[in-house]
C-alpha cells in the first residue's frame, strides 16, 4: 500500500489579501508557509510579513522546499506565473503539486495546465469562493478538479473547506466563473443603477424606492459602490474571463462584458488608488457616485 504524502510545507504565489489570509490559517494548523517575494510590491511584502510567510531567495528554492504550490494572484498573470513556476521546477529538478486558484475561465485554466506538459507535476484546477479564510472563520471554499487531488484535499479542515469536483481540468474554474458571475456581476449592475440614478437626477427618489421595495439591493449599492474601485483593476479581467466562459457555452457574453466596462469606470475613479487597508469607510454615497460620474464625463 502506498503511503499518502503529508502536506507540511505550502508555497503561496503571490500573497495578497486572499493569499496572506490563507497563509495565516495554514500556519495556525501547523503548516510551514513560504513564498518568493522578489519584485513584489511593498504592500505584498507587508501582508506576507503580517501572515508570517518565509521569503525564499529564489523561485527554485520554493520548488525544492514546498510540497504544494498555490497560485493566488491577479488572474491576468496566471499563465505567466505557471510558466515561470514550470521553468523553476525544471531548473531545480523538483516538482511539487501546483494548484491554480485564480479567477480564470476553463479555457485559460487549460492553458495554465499546459505549462506543465511532459513534467511529473500533479496540476490541480482550483477556485476559491468566499473572503479570505481569516475573515470567513476558516470557511472559505476551495473547489478543485484534477486527476490527483490527494494532497490538496489535506487543506480540508485545516484552514479551508475543500470540495472535489472530479478529474476534469476546467470544472473548478467553471464553478468559480459561474459563482462570481452572480456576485461581482450583480455588484457591477447595482453600481450602474446607482450611477444612472445620479445621472438622471433621481438619486434620492430611486434610493427611497429601492430602500422601501428592494432593501437588499439598496444595501448592496451602499456597501459595494465605494468598494468596487479597490478591486476593479483585477476584476476587469475576471469579468472578461466570465464573459468568455459564458460565450464558450453558447450563452450571451454581453452581461459580463458590460460588467467589465463598469469595472473599468470604477478603476478610473480616485478610489482605485486606495487599498482595502487604507480605504475610508465613512464616505457619503452621494460623494462616491459623483466620483463615478466625474470619471465617466472625463471619458468624453
Amino acid at each position: 500500500m502506498t503511503k499518502t504524502k503529508s502536506l507540511n510545507c505550502v508555497a503561496i504565489l503571490m500573497p495578497g489579501d486572499m493569499g496572506h489570509g490563507c497563509a495565516t490559517v495554514f500556519r495556525q494548523h501547523g503548516m510551514r508557509v513560504i513564498s518568493c517575494l522578489n519584485g513584489r510590491s511593498q504592500r505584498t511584502r507587508a501582508l506576507a510579513e503580517k501572515a508570517g510567510l518565509e521569503d525564499m531567495q529564489t523561485l527554485g528554492d520554493v520548488m525544492q522546499t514546498a510540497d504544494l504550490i498555490l497560485s493566488i494572484l491577479p488572474p491576468e498573470y496566471a499563465v505567466q506565473q505557471a510558466q515561470e513556476a514550470a521553468a523553476a521546477m525544471k531548473a531545480a529538478k523538483a516538482y511539487p503539486d501546483y494548484v491554480d486558484c485564480n479567477a480564470i475561465s476553463p479555457a485559460t485554466a487549460k492553458k495554465v495546465a499546459s505549462a506543465f506538459d511532459d513534467m511529473p507535476v500533479d496540476f490541480i484546477d482550483g477556485g476559491l469562493i468566499g473572503l479570505n479564510p481569516v475573515k470567513e472563520n476558516q470557511g472559505t471554499r476551495l473547489y478543485v478538479s484534477g486527476k490527483t487531488t490527494t494532497l490538496v484535499r489535506q487543506f480540508d479542515g485545516r484552514g479551508l473547506v475543500v470540495r472535489d469536483l472530479g478529474s476534469e481540468i476546467g470544472r473548478a474554474s467553471a464553478m468559480k466563473m459561474v459563482y462570481a458571475s452572480s456576485t461581482k456581476g450583480a455588484f457591477s449592475l447595482f453600481a450602474a443603477v446607482a450611477v444612472m440614478a445620479e445621472l438622471a437626477g433621481l438619486r434620492d427618489e430611486i434610493f427611497a424606492e429601492l430602500a422601501a421595495s428592494q432593501p437588499h439591493t439598496m444595501a448592496t449599492i451602499e456597501r459595494m459602490a465605494p468598494r468596487i474601485p479597490l478591486d476593479a483593476k483585477r476584476w476587469i479581467f475576471e469579468m472578461e474571463e466570465i464573459a468568455s466562459t459564458y460565450d464558450a457555452y453558447g450563452m450571451t457574453a454581453h452581461f459580463h462584458q458590460g460588467a467589465a466596462d463598469i469595472m473599468k469606470l470604477a478603476n478610473k475613479t480616485p478610489l482605485a488608488s486606495e487599498t482595502r487597508e487604507t480605504a475610508q469607510d465613512n464616505r457619503a454615497l452621494a460623494d462616491v457616485l459623483q466620483l463615478y460620474v466625474d470619471a465617466l464625463r472625463a471619458e468624453g
